[in-house]
C-alpha cells in the first residue's frame, strides 16, 4: 500500500511540474510577462528538489518519510486538479 502511494504522489507532482515548466516556456515564447517567471522557476524548482529527495529516501528503503515528502507540494495538486475537473464535468453558471 506504501509503495502505491509512493508512485501516485510521484505521479501528481511530476504531472504538476510539467504543467508548470509549459506555462514558463509558453510565457517566454509569446513574450508576455503573465506570469513571473523567476518566482515560478524557483517554486518549481523547489517541487523538483522536493520530488528527487523522495525518490532517494525511497532508494535508501524509507518509503514512509518520502511518502510525506511527496504528499506536502501532491495534496493540494491533487485537489486543485479534482476540483478542475468536477468544473468539466458539471458545467456551472456563473452569472
Amino acid at each position: 500500500m506504501k509503495i502505491w502511494l509512493f508512485y501516485i504522489g510521484l505521479g501528481v507532482d511530476t504531472i504538476g511540474i510539467l504543467i508548470a515548466v509549459y506555462f514558463m516556456i509558453s510565457d517566454m515564447l509569446k513574450g508576455t510577462g503573465g506570469t513571473d517567471n523567476s518566482i515560478m522557476f524557483s517554486l518549481t524548482f523547489g517541487v523538483f528538489l522536493a520530488t528527487l529527495g523522495a525518490w532517494l529516501l525511497k532508494s535508501a528503503g524509507n518509503i514512509v518519510l518520502a511518502n510525506v515528502l511527496l504528499w506536502i507540494p501532491g495534496a493540494p495538486l491533487l485537489f486543485y486538479g479534482l476540483f478542475v475537473l468536477l468544473f468539466l464535468i458539471f458545467p456551472v453558471d456563473m452569472k
